[in-house]
Formats: C-alpha cells, structure tokens, sequence
C-alpha cells in the first residue's frame, strides 16, 4: 500500500478483509509455507567442516543429520524462553495494582515507561534520526494521555478475553470471529503518531500470546515474503503488507518500504492463526510438541527465520539506515 492513499482511501484495506481475496493471499502462503520451513530447519543445522582428520586421514564430513525434532527444540524453547524473560518485563509494569498507583500519579507512569516499559524504553534509546519525530511526540505526550489510552487497551483486552475462550478462538477461521477491529479503528485507543499498532500489540502479545499476535516488521514482512511479494489485485499494484511512504523520501531520494503498519488486525490475526496451525502439525510430524499458550512465540520465531532469508532485500527496501516508527 501506498501511505498517501492509505491515509484517505479504505478500498484497499476492505479488499484485505474480502473473504475471497483472503483465501487467494492464503493459498500463495501456504505454497510457500514448505519452502520456508525447509529453510528454517536448514538454518538450524549445525554447520560441518568441510574436511576433518580421522587417524591421520582427512576425509570430507558428511552433514548433519540432527534429527528435525531436536532442532526445533533448541529453536523454539530458546524463543520460549526469551519471550518469558522480556514478558515478566510487561506483566509486571502493567499489573494491576500497579495501574492503580499510576491513576494516582500519571507523571511517574510516563517516567517509568521511559525506563522500566520495553519497547518504549528501547524506542527513545535509539539514534535512528527516522526516530527523532516519535521522540519528540512521545516527550510531548500528555502523561494523562498515555495513561488513560494504555488503561483504555488493557480494558478492551479484558472484556474481549471473557468473550473469546480459548477453545472457541482456535477454531476462527474468518476476520469476523476475532471482533478486533477496534484495535485499529478506535480513537479511544490510540494516540497518533505516539500509541498505534505496533506499540498496542506488543503490549498485548507479552501479556496473551496465545490468542495476541504481534503486529510488527518481522511478522508483515514475513507474510510479504510468504505471499510471493504479489499484489493480489490491490490498486497500488504493491503488497498489502507493506507502507510505502511516498510523501516523505529516504536522504538517498527513494521511497521507504516499511512493514504495514495499518493493517487490519484482525485478517492479521486470521494469517498468524492458520500459519500457527500448519507449524504446529508440521512440528507434531517431526516429533516436536508445541504449547497453544505460547502460540504466536513459535510463529514469531519462525517469520524472523523467513525475514532472514531476505535482509538484504529488507535493507534496500527500508532505505538501509531507515527504522519504522514502532507507533
């Protein structure tokens, strides 16, 4: 998507929602599902010298033949548990006892998520000059503000959760079931250009990763990569899953490619569910069990793996030095 049209013109983000048009964009994933996963346990095999000495000789090594199972062990229980280190991070910060302190002393909420909140703390850490504008926003942000769309999004968790069991939400197979759009549509839960998608979601998938999937640059570019990079009809001819920003060049004069980070969460969250489903089978075969309560830990791990095939491809495509805003 082009951001100049995305900004005033919804057609494309309605044929994204189209049943049809999701089942065309589906099928293409799933042609590359294999490929991508052959690669992934590809990148886990330990490397073989070429040649070694045994009793004097030297003989070429044959590869490894780990069995698939395994690597995925040290794959997925690594991602388990980084993922648990950096969420007791978010659980903490945002308990519930906690918020109430903070409605008593908004300041020392925003004080605090500049120090003890990760991706906030992280955001305002880096030098990225594509970061300054987020920066400048955030620092100017109402305490008040932050605190009450933060509340507003833990509270819109809390009753979308007591409606969406966790037996009922494995089975959605539709847009519809998920009932998250107001993640992206309501102004009740965002700030622009300080708290939108990419920060809200990943709150929320550190606090549930079994049904919150985390809306970021690995994920989308993932699917654009898993999708065969095509347009399935869209008007921009370019791929859903991508922002382009063409109403602000990169210092080089081109347009920078960034994750969309607009997209409707709820087809979103429809893509990551099926992708989780067809790695939890694949795993179950190679004699690997996954935990549905850290669903979107595996596929997360699994799209970086699929980004890795492409980071030179991603450079060029982000202006090499350019850094999405996480907003």
């Amino acid at each position: 998507m082009f951001r100049s049209i995305a900004r005033t013109d919804n057609a494309e983000f309605e044929l994204a929602r189209d049943l049809r048009h999701i089942e065309d964009v589906w099928n293409e994933i799933a042609t590359g599902l294999p490929v991508y996963w052959q690669k992934f346990l590809d990148r886990l095999r330990p490397p073989a010298s070429d040649v070694i000495e045994i009793l004097g000789a030297r003989v070429q090594q044959e590869p490894s033949t780990q069995a698939d199972g395994v690597l995925l062990v040290s794959a997925f229980d690594v991602a388990v548990e980084e993922f648990e280190s950096e969420a007791a991070k978010y659980r903490e910060f945002f308990d519930e006892g906690a918020i109430e302190e903070y409605e008593e002393d908004p300041n020392a909420f925003k004080h605090l998520m500049t120090r003890e909140l990760p991706v906030i703390a992280r955001t305002l850490r880096q030098s990225n000059k594509e970061l300054k504008e987020w920066q400048k926003k955030f620092r100017l942000a109402r305490p008040a503000d932050l605190l009450a769309v933060f509340t507003n999004v833990l509270d819109f968790y809390d009753e979308w959760s007591a409606n969406h069991s966790v037996v009922a939400y494995k089975s959605y197979n539709a847009p519809a079931e998920f009932q998250l759009a107001p993640i992206n549509d309501d102004e009740n839960l965002n700030i622009p250009g300080v708290i939108g998608m990419g920060i809200k979601t990943i709150v929320l998938f550190h606090k549930d990763p079994q049904r919150m999937p985390q809306l970021g640059r690995f994920a989308l570019f993932g699917l654009y990569f898993l999708s065969g990079r095509k347009s399935f009809g869209m008007i921009s001819d370019s791929s859903e899953f991508l922002m382009i920003n063409d109403e602000t060049k990169a210092a080089n004069g081109s347009f920078v490619m960034d994750q969309n980070y607009w997209y409707p969460y709820d087809v979103f969250s429809l893509y990551l569910l099926r992708i989780y489903r067809w790695i939890s089978s694949k795993a179950a075969e190679q004699g690997f069990g996954v935990d549905d309560q850290r669903r979107y830990v595996y596929v997360e791990r699994f799209l970086e793996a699929v980004c890795a095939e492409h980071l030179d491809d991603m450079k060029t495509m982000r202006a090499h030095d350019s850094f999405g805003i996480p907003a």
